[in-house]
Protein backbone atom coordinates (compact mmCIF):
# COMPACT_ATOMS: atom_id res chain seq x y z
CA UNK A 1 0.00 0.00 0.00
CA UNK A 2 1.26 3.42 -0.56
CA UNK A 3 2.39 5.32 1.90
CA UNK A 4 0.84 8.79 2.60
CA UNK A 5 2.45 11.50 2.74
CA UNK A 6 0.78 13.14 5.54
CA UNK A 7 1.21 10.48 7.68
CA UNK A 8 4.89 9.81 6.65
CA UNK A 9 5.44 13.41 8.15
CA UNK A 10 4.22 13.22 11.43
CA UNK A 11 6.24 10.62 12.49
CA UNK A 12 9.34 12.30 10.96
CA UNK A 13 7.97 15.52 12.93
CA UNK A 14 7.74 13.59 15.98
CA UNK A 15 11.14 12.10 15.75
CA UNK A 16 12.91 15.77 14.61
CA UNK A 17 10.91 16.82 17.91
CA UNK A 18 12.41 14.17 19.99
CA UNK A 19 15.92 14.63 18.62
CA UNK A 20 15.78 18.51 19.45
CA UNK A 21 14.41 18.09 22.73
CA UNK A 22 16.88 15.69 23.66
CA UNK A 23 19.65 18.28 22.30
CA UNK A 24 17.79 21.46 24.01
CA UNK A 25 18.28 19.08 27.41
CA UNK A 26 22.12 18.69 26.47
CA UNK A 27 23.16 22.22 25.96
CA UNK A 28 21.64 22.99 29.31
CA UNK A 29 23.49 20.51 31.10
CA UNK A 30 26.68 21.15 29.11
CA UNK A 31 27.91 24.12 31.24
CA UNK A 32 27.86 22.22 34.39
CA UNK A 33 29.51 19.40 32.89
CA UNK A 34 32.31 21.49 31.83
CA UNK A 35 32.41 23.11 35.24
CA UNK A 36 32.10 19.95 37.01
CA UNK A 37 35.21 18.87 34.72
CA UNK A 38 37.58 22.00 35.52
CA UNK A 39 36.56 21.58 39.50
CA UNK A 40 35.59 17.72 40.48
CA UNK A 41 34.85 19.28 44.17
CA UNK A 42 32.01 20.80 42.75
CA UNK A 43 29.88 17.39 42.55
CA UNK A 44 30.39 17.28 46.39
CA UNK A 45 28.35 20.40 47.21
CA UNK A 46 24.74 19.73 47.81
CA UNK A 47 23.30 22.15 45.10
CA UNK A 48 24.78 20.09 42.85
CA UNK A 49 24.00 17.33 43.45
CA UNK A 50 20.12 18.59 43.48
CA UNK A 51 20.82 19.56 39.98
CA UNK A 52 22.43 16.65 39.06
CA UNK A 53 19.33 14.38 40.40
CA UNK A 54 16.92 16.66 38.30
CA UNK A 55 18.38 16.99 35.38
CA UNK A 56 19.11 12.97 34.88
CA UNK A 57 15.45 13.00 35.92
CA UNK A 58 14.51 15.25 33.84
CA UNK A 59 16.15 13.49 30.66
CA UNK A 60 14.92 9.77 31.58
CA UNK A 61 11.19 11.52 31.86
CA UNK A 62 11.18 12.94 28.68
CA UNK A 63 12.38 9.94 27.34
CA UNK A 64 10.13 7.66 28.62
CA UNK A 65 7.33 10.19 27.44
CA UNK A 66 8.74 10.39 23.85
CA UNK A 67 8.56 6.78 24.01
CA UNK A 68 4.91 7.24 24.02
CA UNK A 69 3.96 5.17 26.86
CA UNK A 70 0.55 5.05 27.51
CA UNK A 71 0.66 4.80 31.13
CA UNK A 72 1.70 7.66 33.19
CA UNK A 73 2.57 10.22 31.01
CA UNK A 74 0.88 12.70 33.33
CA UNK A 75 2.72 11.80 35.49
CA UNK A 76 6.16 11.90 33.49
CA UNK A 77 5.10 15.24 32.57
CA UNK A 78 4.91 15.70 36.71
CA UNK A 79 7.75 14.83 36.60
CA UNK A 80 9.78 17.18 34.24
CA UNK A 81 8.45 19.85 35.29
CA UNK A 82 9.43 19.51 39.07
CA UNK A 83 12.90 18.94 37.70
CA UNK A 84 13.00 21.73 35.63
CA UNK A 85 12.03 23.79 38.73
CA UNK A 86 15.02 21.49 41.03
CA UNK A 87 17.63 22.41 38.35
CA UNK A 88 16.17 26.06 38.28
CA UNK A 89 16.40 26.29 41.25
CA UNK A 90 19.98 24.56 41.88
CA UNK A 91 21.63 25.94 38.86
CA UNK A 92 23.69 28.90 38.08
CA UNK A 93 24.04 28.89 33.99
CA UNK A 94 21.37 30.94 33.57
CA UNK A 95 19.97 28.03 30.37
CA UNK A 96 17.75 25.61 33.43
CA UNK A 97 14.91 27.69 32.35
CA UNK A 98 15.09 26.44 28.58
CA UNK A 99 13.98 22.75 30.17
CA UNK A 100 10.26 24.52 31.11
CA UNK A 101 9.76 24.82 27.20
CA UNK A 102 10.45 21.57 26.53
CA UNK A 103 7.70 20.13 28.75
CA UNK A 104 5.60 23.22 26.98
CA UNK A 105 5.93 21.36 23.95
CA UNK A 106 4.47 18.01 25.24
CA UNK A 107 1.79 19.49 27.24
CA UNK A 108 -0.98 19.68 24.85
CA UNK A 109 -0.12 16.07 23.33
CA UNK A 110 -1.27 14.69 26.70
CA UNK A 111 -3.72 17.95 27.83
CA UNK A 112 -6.47 19.64 26.43
CA UNK A 113 -5.90 22.87 25.00
CA UNK A 114 -7.86 24.44 28.34
CA UNK A 115 -5.69 22.06 30.62
CA UNK A 116 -2.04 23.08 28.63
CA UNK A 117 -2.45 26.22 29.08
CA UNK A 118 -3.36 26.22 32.81
CA UNK A 119 -0.49 24.05 32.86
CA UNK A 120 2.09 26.25 31.32
CA UNK A 121 0.55 29.01 33.07
CA UNK A 122 1.47 27.23 36.80
CA UNK A 123 5.16 26.89 35.22
CA UNK A 124 5.46 30.17 34.53
CA UNK A 125 4.38 30.91 38.02
CA UNK A 126 6.66 28.47 39.74
CA UNK A 127 9.54 29.70 37.75
CA UNK A 128 8.63 33.33 38.72
CA UNK A 129 8.65 32.66 42.00
CA UNK A 130 11.90 30.35 41.92
CA UNK A 131 13.71 33.28 40.37
CA UNK A 132 12.53 35.55 42.92
CA UNK A 133 13.96 33.88 45.59
CA UNK A 134 17.29 34.00 43.74
CA UNK A 135 17.49 37.14 42.43
CA UNK A 136 15.81 40.59 42.97
CA UNK A 137 12.30 40.89 41.73
CA UNK A 138 12.98 42.76 38.56
CA UNK A 139 15.36 40.40 37.05
CA UNK A 140 13.48 37.46 38.34
CA UNK A 141 10.45 39.18 36.18
CA UNK A 142 12.28 39.55 33.12
CA UNK A 143 13.94 35.93 33.01
CA UNK A 144 10.60 35.05 33.51
CA UNK A 145 9.23 36.43 30.73
CA UNK A 146 12.26 35.75 28.98
CA UNK A 147 11.43 31.52 29.51
CA UNK A 148 7.68 32.50 28.97
CA UNK A 149 7.97 33.67 25.40
CA UNK A 150 10.06 30.29 25.28
CA UNK A 151 7.23 27.80 26.79
CA UNK A 152 4.32 29.94 24.63
CA UNK A 153 6.00 29.53 21.25
CA UNK A 154 6.62 25.75 22.04
CA UNK A 155 3.06 25.75 23.45
CA UNK A 156 2.28 27.16 19.95
CA UNK A 157 3.57 25.05 18.13
CA UNK A 158 2.66 21.68 19.78
CA UNK A 159 -0.87 22.74 19.54
CA UNK A 160 -0.89 23.13 15.93
CA UNK A 161 0.60 19.88 15.66
CA UNK A 162 -1.75 18.40 17.85
CA UNK A 163 -4.59 19.97 15.68
CA UNK A 164 -3.34 18.97 12.73
CA UNK A 165 -3.13 15.57 13.29
CA UNK A 166 -6.36 15.28 14.62
CA UNK A 167 -7.55 16.97 11.40
CA UNK A 168 -5.45 14.03 9.69
CA UNK A 169 -7.11 11.15 11.01
CA UNK A 170 -10.44 12.54 10.61
CA UNK A 171 -9.32 13.39 7.14
CA UNK A 172 -8.42 9.52 6.95
CA UNK A 173 -11.87 8.35 8.90
CA UNK A 174 -13.57 10.38 6.43
CA UNK A 175 -11.62 9.32 3.06
CA UNK A 176 -12.33 5.63 4.68
CA UNK A 177 -16.07 5.77 4.86
CA UNK A 178 -15.98 7.26 1.16
CA UNK A 179 -14.25 4.50 0.36
CA UNK A 180 -16.68 1.76 2.11
CA UNK A 181 -19.96 3.91 0.62
CA UNK A 182 -18.10 3.88 -2.99
CA UNK A 183 -17.61 -0.28 -2.23
CA UNK A 184 -21.65 -0.83 -1.49
CA UNK A 185 -22.44 1.47 -4.48
CA UNK A 186 -20.72 -0.84 -6.91
CA UNK A 187 -21.68 -3.65 -5.19
CA UNK A 188 -25.64 -2.45 -5.41
CA UNK A 189 -24.87 -1.87 -8.87
CA UNK A 190 -24.07 -4.98 -9.97
CA UNK A 191 -26.54 -6.14 -7.57
CA UNK A 192 -29.37 -3.88 -9.41
CA UNK A 193 -27.77 -5.44 -12.69
CA UNK A 194 -28.30 -9.26 -12.03
CA UNK A 195 -31.89 -8.41 -10.61
CA UNK A 196 -32.98 -6.58 -13.79
CA UNK A 197 -31.23 -9.54 -15.66
CA UNK A 198 -33.01 -11.97 -12.91
CA UNK A 199 -36.29 -10.45 -14.26
CA UNK A 200 -35.82 -10.78 -17.66
CA UNK A 201 -35.27 -14.31 -17.09
CA UNK A 202 -38.16 -14.69 -15.12
CA UNK A 203 -40.53 -12.63 -17.16
CA UNK A 204 -39.62 -13.59 -20.84
CA UNK A 205 -37.44 -16.79 -21.12
CA UNK A 206 -39.35 -18.26 -18.41
CA UNK A 207 -42.98 -17.95 -19.45
CA UNK A 208 -42.19 -19.38 -23.12
CA UNK A 209 -40.32 -21.87 -21.33
CA UNK A 210 -43.89 -22.57 -19.58
CA UNK A 211 -45.90 -22.06 -22.75
CA UNK A 212 -43.77 -24.79 -24.72
CA UNK A 213 -43.54 -26.71 -21.74
CA UNK A 214 -47.85 -26.99 -21.90
CA UNK A 215 -47.54 -27.03 -25.37
CA UNK A 216 -45.42 -30.50 -25.73
CA UNK A 217 -47.76 -31.49 -22.66
CA UNK A 218 -50.62 -31.47 -25.15
CA UNK A 219 -48.91 -32.36 -27.91
CA UNK A 220 -47.88 -35.40 -26.41
CA UNK A 221 -51.24 -35.97 -24.99
CA UNK A 222 -52.62 -36.02 -28.50
CA UNK A 223 -49.81 -38.10 -30.05
CA UNK A 224 -50.74 -40.48 -27.79
CA UNK A 225 -49.36 -44.30 -29.08
CA UNK A 226 -48.22 -42.28 -32.55
CA UNK A 227 -44.48 -42.89 -33.48
CA UNK A 228 -44.15 -39.35 -32.50
CA UNK A 229 -45.40 -39.72 -28.83
CA UNK A 230 -42.00 -40.96 -27.50
CA UNK A 231 -39.89 -37.91 -29.32
CA UNK A 232 -42.78 -35.49 -27.93
CA UNK A 233 -42.12 -36.91 -24.31
CA UNK A 234 -38.43 -36.29 -24.27
CA UNK A 235 -39.20 -32.82 -25.78
CA UNK A 236 -41.52 -31.85 -22.71
CA UNK A 237 -38.67 -32.90 -20.01
CA UNK A 238 -36.22 -31.44 -21.81
CA UNK A 239 -38.49 -27.74 -21.84
CA UNK A 240 -39.07 -28.94 -18.27
CA UNK A 241 -35.45 -29.58 -17.22
CA UNK A 242 -34.40 -25.94 -18.69
CA UNK A 243 -37.27 -24.38 -17.19
CA UNK A 244 -35.68 -25.40 -13.71
CA UNK A 245 -32.78 -24.47 -14.76
CA UNK A 246 -33.61 -20.90 -15.72
CA UNK A 247 -35.37 -20.60 -12.22
CA UNK A 248 -32.46 -21.93 -10.35
CA UNK A 249 -30.73 -19.06 -12.38
CA UNK A 250 -32.66 -16.38 -11.19
CA UNK A 251 -32.94 -17.62 -7.91
CA UNK A 252 -29.28 -17.65 -7.67
CA UNK A 253 -28.94 -14.01 -9.04
CA UNK A 254 -31.39 -12.93 -6.88
CA UNK A 255 -29.32 -14.25 -3.75
CA UNK A 256 -26.24 -13.52 -4.20
CA UNK A 257 -24.19 -12.05 -1.69
CA UNK A 258 -21.68 -9.90 -1.81
CA UNK A 259 -18.71 -10.33 -3.61
CA UNK A 260 -16.37 -10.19 -0.21
CA UNK A 261 -12.83 -10.23 -0.66
CA UNK A 262 -12.94 -7.56 -3.86
CA UNK A 263 -14.69 -5.58 -1.53
CA UNK A 264 -12.81 -5.59 1.39
CA UNK A 265 -9.49 -5.47 -0.50
CA UNK A 266 -10.88 -2.23 -2.12
CA UNK A 267 -11.77 -1.13 1.39
CA UNK A 268 -7.87 -1.82 2.84
CA UNK A 269 -6.59 -0.18 -0.11
CA UNK A 270 -8.40 2.86 1.29
CA UNK A 271 -6.83 3.10 4.31
CA UNK A 272 -4.66 5.66 4.65
CA UNK A 273 -1.25 5.45 6.66
CA UNK A 274 -2.55 2.36 8.13
CA UNK A 275 -0.89 -1.22 6.21
CA UNK A 276 -3.63 -3.86 6.78
CA UNK A 277 -2.65 -7.63 6.71
CA UNK A 278 -5.70 -8.92 4.81
CA UNK A 279 -5.73 -13.09 5.24
CA UNK A 280 -9.22 -14.47 3.43
CA UNK A 281 -9.08 -17.21 1.45
CA UNK A 282 -9.93 -16.45 -2.15
CA UNK A 283 -12.95 -19.58 -2.21
CA UNK A 284 -14.61 -17.98 0.89
CA UNK A 285 -18.05 -17.24 0.32
CA UNK A 286 -21.17 -16.68 2.30
CA UNK A 287 -24.68 -18.39 2.22
CA UNK A 288 -26.60 -14.81 2.86
CA UNK A 289 -25.91 -11.07 1.43
CA UNK A 290 -27.09 -9.87 4.94
CA UNK A 291 -24.02 -11.89 6.30
CA UNK A 292 -21.66 -10.50 3.51
CA UNK A 293 -22.73 -7.23 4.00
CA UNK A 294 -22.19 -7.85 8.15
CA UNK A 295 -18.73 -8.97 8.13
CA UNK A 296 -17.61 -6.05 5.18
CA UNK A 297 -19.08 -3.58 7.90
CA UNK A 298 -17.52 -5.05 10.84
CA UNK A 299 -14.26 -4.92 8.74
CA UNK A 300 -15.12 -1.30 8.01
CA UNK A 301 -15.23 -0.27 12.03
CA UNK A 302 -12.30 -2.25 12.75
CA UNK A 303 -10.75 0.38 10.34
CA UNK A 304 -12.66 3.41 11.60
CA UNK A 305 -11.54 2.77 15.07
CA UNK A 306 -7.82 2.06 14.33
CA UNK A 307 -7.47 4.84 12.50
CA UNK A 308 -9.37 7.47 15.35
CA UNK A 309 -7.68 5.86 18.45
CA UNK A 310 -5.37 3.34 17.65
CA UNK A 311 -2.39 5.08 16.86
CA UNK A 312 -1.23 2.19 14.89
CA UNK A 313 0.71 1.45 11.98
CA UNK A 314 -0.75 -2.24 11.14
CA UNK A 315 -3.64 -3.94 11.38
CA UNK A 316 -4.17 -7.51 10.63
CA UNK A 317 -7.54 -9.43 9.88
CA UNK A 318 -8.27 -13.07 9.05
CA UNK A 319 -11.64 -14.28 8.19
CA UNK A 320 -11.91 -17.91 7.91
CA UNK A 321 -14.08 -20.74 8.06
CA UNK A 322 -15.26 -22.70 10.72
CA UNK A 323 -15.46 -26.42 11.41
CA UNK A 324 -18.92 -26.53 12.11
CA UNK A 325 -19.40 -24.43 9.09
CA UNK A 326 -19.48 -20.88 10.57
CA UNK A 327 -17.05 -18.22 9.86
CA UNK A 328 -14.69 -16.60 11.99
CA UNK A 329 -13.12 -12.60 12.28
CA UNK A 330 -9.97 -12.26 13.90
CA UNK A 331 -8.41 -8.33 13.68
CA UNK A 332 -5.68 -7.00 15.89
CA UNK A 333 -3.37 -3.78 15.92
CA UNK A 334 -0.03 -2.60 17.18
CA UNK A 335 -1.67 0.73 18.23
CA UNK A 336 -1.33 2.33 21.80
CA UNK A 337 -4.08 0.20 23.33
CA UNK A 338 -5.86 0.72 26.64
CA UNK A 339 -4.92 0.12 30.38
CA UNK A 340 -9.13 0.63 30.69
CA UNK A 341 -12.11 -1.26 30.01
CA UNK A 342 -13.37 -0.03 26.41
CA UNK A 343 -16.85 1.25 26.53
CA UNK A 344 -18.73 0.55 23.37
CA UNK A 345 -19.72 3.23 20.80
CA UNK A 346 -21.99 3.31 18.69
CA UNK A 347 -20.26 1.34 16.15
CA UNK A 348 -19.29 -1.46 18.33
CA UNK A 349 -22.74 -1.86 19.43
CA UNK A 350 -23.96 -1.62 16.15
CA UNK A 351 -21.79 -4.06 14.76
CA UNK A 352 -22.54 -6.29 17.91
CA UNK A 353 -26.85 -6.03 17.14
CA UNK A 354 -26.02 -6.75 13.80
CA UNK A 355 -24.01 -9.59 14.48
CA UNK A 356 -26.62 -11.14 17.24
CA UNK A 357 -29.72 -10.64 14.69
CA UNK A 358 -27.59 -13.58 12.27
CA UNK A 359 -26.80 -15.53 15.62
CA UNK A 360 -23.36 -14.48 15.96
CA UNK A 361 -21.42 -12.60 18.91
CA UNK A 362 -18.58 -10.08 18.63
CA UNK A 363 -16.41 -9.74 21.26
CA UNK A 364 -13.25 -7.45 22.25
CA UNK A 365 -10.40 -6.70 24.14
CA UNK A 366 -7.37 -4.71 24.76
CA UNK A 367 -4.47 -3.29 26.52
CA UNK A 368 -1.64 -1.03 27.45
CA UNK A 369 0.91 -1.16 24.55
CA UNK A 370 -0.81 -4.24 23.09
CA UNK A 371 -3.57 -2.83 20.64
CA UNK A 372 -6.70 -3.66 20.08
CA UNK A 373 -8.25 -7.44 19.36
CA UNK A 374 -11.72 -7.78 18.08
CA UNK A 375 -13.14 -11.54 17.35
CA UNK A 376 -16.64 -12.15 15.51
CA UNK A 377 -18.27 -15.10 14.80
CA UNK A 378 -21.15 -16.27 12.47
CA UNK A 379 -22.98 -19.11 12.92
CA UNK A 380 -23.34 -21.93 10.00
CA UNK A 381 -26.63 -21.32 8.98
CA UNK A 382 -25.01 -17.59 7.82
CA UNK A 383 -21.48 -18.89 7.50
CA UNK A 384 -18.93 -19.78 5.11
CA UNK A 385 -18.78 -22.49 1.78
CA UNK A 386 -16.49 -22.97 -0.17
Amino acid sequence: MPTVPGVAKSATTHRLLFVAGMLTWAVVGFPKLVEFVRAPSRWAEPASLVWTAAFLAFGVAFWLHARDEERGRVSLLAVQAVAALAAVATGDSGLDGALFAIVSGQAPEVLSQRRALTWVGAQVVGMFTVFAVIHPVGRALVQTLIYAGFQGFTLGTALVMVREAEARRELARVHLELQATQVLLAAREREGERLRIARELHDSVGHHLTALSLNLEAAAHTARDTPSAEHLRRAREAARTLLSEVRGTVTALRDAPLPLLPSLRALAEGAPGLAVHLDVPESLSLESSEAAHSLFRCVQEVLTNTLRHAQARNLWIAMVPTEDGGVRVHARDDGRGSSEAIRPGAGLTGMSERFARLGGRVEWRAAAGRGLELEAWLPAAHGAGT
